[in-house]
């Protein structure tokens, strides 16, 4: 077998793999994190995340996010880093 007939063998293969994983993502149908905005939660644990911010505690933060919602990690993450955005930080 030539050597140009493996090259496009392998490069075949590769494209075959990407289109198959870019597939199964797009039938998934979730393109986005969603979570609620810690705006919406319950002012005690509202300041508790803005305190820990203040500090600089971002993993904190997440945690206390978490416990109030027991949402997953990429969108406590997501809450908490939108909050810091927002206040400047």
């Amino acid at each position: 077998m030539s050597p140009l007939l493996k090259l496009l063998l392998i490069v075949a293969a590769a494209v075959l793999v990407w289109w198959v994983v870019t597939s199964v993502r797009a039938s998934r149908g979730t393109t986005g994190t969603t979570f609620t905005p810690v705006d919406e939660l319950a002012p005690e644990v509202q300041q508790t995340i803005d305190a820990a911010l203040s500090r600089g505690e971002l993993v904190a933060a997440i945690k206390h996010y978490r416990a109030a919602t027991g949402a997953g990690l990429a969108q406590c993450k997501a809450a908490v880093e939108t909050r810091r955005w927002k206040a400047g930080g």
